[in-house]
């Protein structure tokens, strides 16, 4: 059988001290006298106690620690948010703990329990419906930053991505061709609208200038179906103008276009979005997301709150841009 581990009562019971005593020894508080000090930390050598250190965080009123929680984990946009966001965090100490909500078992146990956030200052939730899905199961005094999705409840950062989509329009617009978008499809509501806003205004953008979209491709967020994408595209379309609501579709896109010897500005051009380290590198034009500014500003909001900052719930907006390269 497993053996039960030794409790901070079990330690009070056998030095016939209170449980406080106890805490106060493991905390070194001088409010304890020498001789029971001695013999309490004797107890707990020989019973092998091991201090919880989350609970005694819990005990100062503060675990400066922060819950965030992502609908999943896809490449650098999310390194680069978690920097942003650490790099408000840590100047006051705080740390943040990660809960990636990938699947229905885990929004499950979020639905179930709210010790998803227990002990934990404040929490942070990425791309999802904050007030539908999450704020029944949040405790009432919680402080809480919405990001990537503009909350009625709580503050939120988030990225305009319909300027973002007019953006590329207004750009790929320019250029002879036959249009192709290619974006993610949504396919629980467990996902923020993100990419159908920014092909809302990728839309509305190419329409006001009198063009037509000759195909909107909806994929899942692999680097496969994206390159198998980029084959149907090319081998309709002898010119074409291609917008990838994502860096992640662009990659292979560009790669599939290298591979049948097909040459951007020449033969299509191509316009992703995000801004991520890889488009640089290849020289993929984009529309550029200020995601570390975003995570930095939500953790510097989150910081206020926790520290006793009360107003009414506000949003920040943050501009995209266009980077031109060499698609």
């Amino acid at each position: 059988m497993k053996k039960r581990s030794v409790t901070i009562k079990d330690v009070a019971k056998k030095a016939g001290v209170g449980v406080g005593t106890v805490s106060r020894v493991i905390n070194n508080s001088p409010h304890v006298k020498p001789k029971t000090k001695e013999h309490v930390l004797k107890v707990i050598k020989e019973l092998g106690y091991l201090p919880n250190p989350h609970a005694r965080r819990l005990s100062s009123g503060h675990t400066r620690l922060i819950t965030t929680i992502f609908p999943q984990m896809v490449g650098e946009f999310h390194q680069l948010l978690l920097s942003g966001l650490d790099s408000a965090l840590e100047k006051e100490g705080y740390t943040s703990f990660l809960y990636p909500l990938y699947s229905e078992n885990r929004y499950s146990f979020v639905q179930e329990s709210s010790d998803f956030v227990l002990g934990t200052d404040g929490l942070l939730v990425d791309a999802l419906n904050v007030d539908k899905l999450l704020s029944s199961f949040i405790p009432k005094n919680m402080p809480v930053v919405s990001v990537e999705y503009e909350s009625e409840t709580y503050d939120s950062v988030l990225v305009d991505n319909f300027y973002g989509g007019i953006l590329a329009g207004d750009y790929l617009s320019n250029f002879d061709g036959e249009i192709y978008v290619v974006s993610h499809r949504k396919e629980s509501k467990l996902e923020s609208t993100v990419f159908q806003e920014r092909v809302n205004g990728f839309i509305e953008s190419v329409e006001r200038k009198g063009r037509k979209i000759t195909k909107i491709f909806e994929i899942q967020l692999d680097w496969l179906q994206a390159f198998n994408t980029a084959k149907k595209i090319f081998s309709n379309s002898k010119k074409c103008v291609i917008f990838a609501a994502t860096d992640y579709f662009a990659f292979p896109i560009l790669e599939y276009a290298r591979v049948i010897g097909l040459e951007p500005k020449k033969d299509f051009h191509l316009c992703g979005f995000d801004n991520l380290s890889l488009s640089d590198i290849l020289n993929i034009t984009t529309i550029k997301q200020p995601i570390f500014e975003m995570g930095e500003i939500a953790g510097q909001i989150l910081l206020r709150k926790i520290q006793g900052y009360i107003r009414k719930p506000q949003s920040i907006v943050l501009k995209p841009e266009l980077i031109v390269r060499k698609t």
